[in-house]
C-alpha cells in the first residue's frame, strides 16, 4: 500500500470522528435522569391501575393484613410478590408470559385460576400485563409506613412544594466578581459550600449556538455569529437575546414545549384514531400566545375557560374559544363504552393533565382510592371531577365526509354559534345525492336507447332520476335526452363542488346540566358513593372554600385559583412553571422530576433558588420572555460543558451546576437545523397540515401524514398522528402525545446514527446544502467552501487540521467519483462531507 494511501486512510479516519453520532454511553447524569423518569412513570402506572386492582380483587386472601394468606402468597409489597408463595415466584419483571400472576389471572390453566370466582376483565388483565412488562415498578417502601396519614390534606401541608412563597435572601458569596446576577449568587453559594469552582466560560461560538438553539430551536444566523464573535460582550449578547425573543421563531420553539404538556395531536389515537381536522387552530393559538408573551395566569385561564370569558370583539371571542381546545385535544376511548364510564374517563384524563401540567401532581391516583403518597383524598378528586363532567368536549351527530365527528366543532366568525350550516347539510345528504346521481345516469342511458316502451315501464316502476322534461312523452326523444343530460350534469356538479368548509374549531362548552359528582367506589363508574360539592384541592386551601356557581361548571374559578399568588396553589403553580423554564433553558430542572412535585418526586437541588425564581416570575407579571432573558444572560448559563475531575468526584451528576449540561438536539431542532443549513427552511406559520383522505388517521398514514417530513416548514407544524408518528419523531424521542410530557426521554442509541446515515431527508438536505455552498462560491477557493460548510452546519470555523483533512477528502472523493462517471463529482463529494457533519456529535449536541 502506498504512502499516499496511508495518509489518505488516516485522514478518512479523522473525518470519521466527525461522523460519530454520539459518545459510546450516556453520561451518568443522563442515565440517572432516564432512570428517574421511567421509575416515576412506572410507579404512577402502578398506583393508578394496579394497586387498586390488587386491593379490590386480591388483598382479601393475599396480603399481610388479611386474616389468612392463601398459598403463602402476599401481594401487598414488592418483596413478597417477587418471593412468591407455595407455587414459586409470582412475577418475572419484564416478562409477563413467564409470570405466574399473569397465567393465573388469564385462567389459562384449570388448576391455576385467580381470582377463582370471577375472572378479571380484559382491561384489568392488560393493566397487569403492561405493569409486568414495565418491570413491575412499585415504591420501595410504602409512604404510609413512614408518613402518618399520607392522604390527609392537613398533615400534607408541611410538604415543601405546598408551602407559601416567602422572600428569600440572596446569599453572600466569596467570589463576588464571578456572579452577574442573583441567580448566579444562589448557584455559586452552593458550590462554595462544597468547595467547588465553576468551570471556565463557553467559547463565544458555543455560547451563541446554545442561546439561539434554546430560544428559537434554530442555529444562529451568520450575522449573529459575526456580531458576537467579533465583540463578545454582555451588551452584544443582550441585544441578540432581545432580537431572538422578539422573533416569530421564539413562539414556534417554546410553543412546542407547551404542546408537549398539552398532549397535542392531530388525531384521537386509542381505539378509533379519527383525525382532529381543526386541532391546528389550537396549536397556532399557543404559538401566537407565546410570541405575544401572554402572562402565564391569563394563558392558563383562556385554556381552561376561554369559552366562558367575556369579550369585546368577535375576534377576541374566537381566540379565547380556540384556546379552550386544550380540554378537547386529549385522547378518548370512543366505541363500545358505557356513556357514564366515558364521561368519567374523559374527566379523569383532564384532571390528570391539569394536575400534572400546572401543579406537578399525579391526581389521577386518587380516582380509585385516597392517594397512597400525597395528601389528595378521593373526595378532592371527585370535587374536581364535578367541574370537568359539567363540561362537554365531545359530540357524535353524523358522518362528515365519511368521518365520524367526535370532537366538538363550533363555528368561528360572526355566525359562530350556527351549528347546522350548509357544509354539514351537504355531507349529511351526500349519500342521497350520490344515489340520485347514479339514478339520473341510468335514466340518461335508458333514454339514449330510444325504447319508448322500456322508458314507460321504468317511469311506472320508479320515476326517481328523471327530470321533468324527460318524463314528458309528448316531447321529442332527442329533446328529452338533451334535458336529461343537463339535469345529470347538474347532479354531478353538486357532488364535485361542495360548499366551502366554514371556519371551525375544537371548543368545549358547558354541559346541559351542571352538577356535583359522586365518589366512585374503587373508581368504578357505576358504584356510587357520597356526592361531593365541586371544588379544589384541600391541601392547597387556607380556610373554608367558596362554593362554585350553580349555573357554571367552575372552570373560571379553577383557573383563577390555580394561579392566585396569595394561595398555596398559586405558589405551587409558580414553582412548577419556573422549574419548567429552568429545565428547558439549562437542560435539567432544579426539581429533576419536572412533572412530579409530590412525595414520590425529587426535592429541589436549590430550594431557595427555586422560590426566588417563582417570586421573580410573579413580579415580572408571569412573563415567559422576561424569565428566559434572566436565565440566558446569567453566568451559570454561559459556562462550558467541559468536565472537571475534581468537581466530578464530588458531584458527578452536576446537580450543583458547576458546568453546563451537554444535551442532544431534539427531533424538531435536528430537522429544522438541516433545512436551514440547506437554505430551504420556510419559517412562516402554517395552518392545517393534515390531508383528509379517510375516516381514520391510520388510513392515511402512508399516503399523506405519517412520512410527510418532506415539507420545508418548521417541524412544529408537522402532523402529529397518535399511534403513527413520523419515523424521525420516534427515533429521536418525541413526546408521547397521549400524555402530558414535561421532560422528553434523552436516549442515545445506535438506531439514531443509522437513521441519520440512511434517511432520504437527511441525504437530500446534505446535497441541497452542498448546492447552496457551490452556488454561493463559484469563484472562491476550496478553503472558503469548507469554512462556509462549517458555518452553516456547525456554527463555527474549522481549525487548520479539520480544514486540511476535509480538503483532502473532497479532492480524493471528487477524483474517484469523476473516474466512476459521476456527472457532478465536486457536488457529490461536498454533499458527502455535509452529510458527515450532519451526523457528527458536534452537530447533534449542544456544548
Amino acid at each position: 500500500m502506498s504512502t499516499s494511501h496511508h495518509v489518505f486512510s488516516r485522514r478518512i479516519a479523522l473525518l470519521c470522528c466527525l461522523v460519530i453520532t454520539a459518545e459510546c454511553s450516556l453520561s451518568s447524569a443522563l442515565r440517572a435522569q432516564e432512570a428517574g423518569d421511567s421509575t416515576t412513570a412506572g410507579i404512577a402506572y402502578f398506583e393508578k391501575h394496579v394497586r387498586p386492582l390488587l386491593v379490590e380483587r386480591c388483598y382479601e386472601c393475599h396480603s399481610g393484613r388479611s386474616s389468612r394468606t392463601e398459598g403463602g402468597l402476599a401481594l401487598d409489597n414488592p418483596a413478597s410478590w417477587l418471593k412468591g408463595g407455595d407455587s414459586g415466584s409470582t412475577i418475572v419483571p419484564g416478562d409477563p408470559e413467564s409470570s405466574l400472576l399473569i397465567r393465573a389471572v388469564r385462567h389459562s390453566s384449570p388448576d391455576l385460576q385467580m381470582p377463582p370466582k370471577e375472572k378479571l376483565s380484559e382491561d384489568e388483565i392488560q393493566h397487569l400485563v403492561n405493569w409486568v412488562q414495565l418491570g413491575a415498578p412499585a415504591p420501595e417502601e410504602d409512604p404510609a409506613s413512614t408518613v402518618p396519614h399520607p392522604s390527609d390534606p392537613v398533615a400534607g401541608k408541611s410538604h415543601w412544594a405546598f408551602q407559601p412563597l416567602l422572600e428569600v435572601k440572596v446569599p453572600d458569596v466569596r467570589n463576588v466578581d464571578w456572579a452577574r446576577s442573583d441567580i448566579d449568587r444562589f448557584v455559586l453559594a452552593r458550590l462554595e459550600q462544597q468547595s467547588l469552582t465553576p468551570v471556565e466560560d463557553a467559547s463565544p461560538a458555543d455560547l451563541i449556538r446554545r442561546i439561539t438553539m434554546v430560544i428559537t430551536g434554530l442555529p444562529p444566523s451568520p450575522e449573529h455569529l459575526v456580531q458576537y464573535q467579533s465583540q463578545p460582550t454582555t451588551e452584544t449578547l443582550s441585544r441578540i437575546v432581545d432580537e431572538l425573543l422578539a422573533s416569530p421563531q421564539f413562539g414556534q420553539r417554546w410553543g412546542r414545549h407547551w404542546l408537549d404538556l398539552a398532549r397535542y395531536a392531530d388525531s384521537n389515537g386509542l381505539d378509533e384514531n379519527f383525525l382532529f381536522r381543526e386541532a391546528w387552530r389550537y396549536r397556532n393559538w399557543v404559538i401566537d400566545a407565546i410570541n405575544a408573551d401572554m402572562p402565564y395566569d391569563r394563558f392558563l385561564l383562556e385554556q381552561l375557560a376561554g369559552d366562558l370569558l367575556p369579550y369585546e370583539s368577535i375576534e377576541q371571542r374566537d381566540r379565547q374559544r380556540i384556546a379552550a381546545g386544550f380540554l378537547v385535544v386529549g385522547p378518548k376511548v370512543l366505541l363500545g363504552v358505557n356513556p357514564d364510564r366515558q364521561k368519567m374517563d374523559v374527566a379523569d384524563e383532564q384532571i390528570e393533565t391539569v394536575g400534572r401540567v400546572v401543579l406537578g401532581q399525579t391526581l389521577g391516583c386518587a380516582r380509585c382510592h385516597d392517594h397512597k403518597f400525597d395528601p389528595v383524598p378521593a373526595r378532592d378528586y371527585y370535587a374536581l371531577a364535578g367541574i370537568f363532567t359539567s363540561t362537554r368536549v365531545m359530540e357524535q351527530r353524523f358522518m362528515l365526509n365519511e368521518q365520524r365527528v367526535m370532537e366538538r366543532l363550533e363555528g368561528l366568525g360572526p355566525d359562530g354559534n350556527v351549528v347546522d350550516d350548509a357544509y354539514e347539510t351537504f355531507y349529511r345528504e351526500l349519500p342521497n345525492l350520490r344515489a340520485h346521481g347514479e339514478k339520473s345516469k341510468a335514466v340518461l342511458d335508458l333514454l339514449k336507447q330510444k325504447n319508448e316502451q322500456a322508458i314507460a315501464e321504468r317511469l311506472a316502476q320508479d320515476g326517481d332520476g328523471f327530470c321533468d322534461q324527460a318524463r314528458d312523452s309528448s316531447i321529442p326523444i332527442d329533446q328529452r335526452i338533451e334535458a336529461q343530460e343537463k339535469y345529470h350534469a347538474a347532479q354531478i356538479e353538486k357532488l364535485t363542488k361542495p360548499p366551502g368548509i366554514p371556519p371551525r374549531a375544537m371548543i368545549p362548552c358547558e354541559a346541559d346540566a351542571i352538577h356535583d359528582e359522586a365518589i366512585r367506589k374503587s373508581g368504578k363508574f357505576d358504584r356510587l358513593g357520597d356526592v361531593v360539592p365541586r371544588g379544589f384541592l384541600t391541601v392547597l386551601l387556607d380556610g373554608e372554600p367558596k362554593p362554585l356557581p350553580e349555573k357554571q361548571s367552575g372552570r373560571i374559578e379553577l383557573a383563577q385559583w390555580l394561579t392566585n399568588t396569595q394561595t398555596r396553589s398559586g405558589a405551587l403553580a409558580a414553582r412548577v412553571q419556573a422549574n419548567r423554564i429552568w429545565y428547558h433553558v439549562m437542560g435539567r430542572g432544579l426539581v429533576r422530576t419536572v412533572d412530579n412535585f409530590g412525595r414520590t418526586g425529587e426535592a429541589p437541588s436549590h430550594p431557595e433558588l427555586l422560590d426566588h425564581l417563582a417570586t421573580l416570575m410573579i413580579r415580572e407579571n408571569w412573563s415567559l420572555k422576561a424569565m428566559i432573558r434572566h436565565l440566558v444572560l446569567s453566568r451559570t448559563f454561559a459556562l462550558s460543558s467541559q468536565s472537571n475531575l475534581t468537581n466530578s468526584a464530588v458531584d458527578p451528576d452536576n446537580a450543583l451546576l458547576w458546568r453546563a449540561n451537554r444535551r442532544r438536539l431534539d427531533a424538531e431542532s435536528l430537522r429544522d437545523a438541516m433545512l436551514q443549513a440547506a437554505g430551504v427552511l420556510e419559517p412562516e406559520p402554517v395552518d392545517s397540515t393534515v390531508a383528509y383522505l379517510g375516516d381514520q388517521a391510520t388510513a392515511v398514514g402512508n399516503n399523506a401524514v405519517r412520512r410527510r417530513t418532506d415539507y420545508n416548514f418548521r417541524s412544529v407544524y408537522l402532523p402529529v398522528i397518535r399511534n403513527d408518528l413520523p419515523e424521525l419523531f420516534e427515533v429521536f424521542d418525541f413526546a408521547n402525545p397521549h400524555f402530558a410530557t414535561g421532560a422528553r426521554p434523552q436516549t442515545n442509541v445506535p438506531t439514531q446514527g443509522l437513521f441519520l446515515l440512511n434517511d432520504a431527508m437527511v441525504m437530500t438536505a446534505a446535497r441541497t446544502t452542498a448546492h447552496r455552498i457551490i452556488d454561493e462560491s463559484r469563484d472562491t477557493s476550496l478553503d472558503r467552501r469548507i469554512n462556509r460548510m462549517f458555518e452553516l452546519i456547525l456554527s463555527k470555523t474549522p481549525d487548520e487540521e479539520e480544514r486540511r483533512t476535509i480538503a483532502a477528502f473532497l479532492e480524493q472523493t471528487a477524483y474517484r467519483l469523476n473516474e466512476a462517471g459521476d456527472p457532478e463529482p465536486e457536488l457529490t463529494a461536498l454533499a458527502r462531507a455535509c452529510h458527515a457533519l450532519f451526523v457528527s456529535s458536534r452537530f447533534l449536541f449542544l456544548e
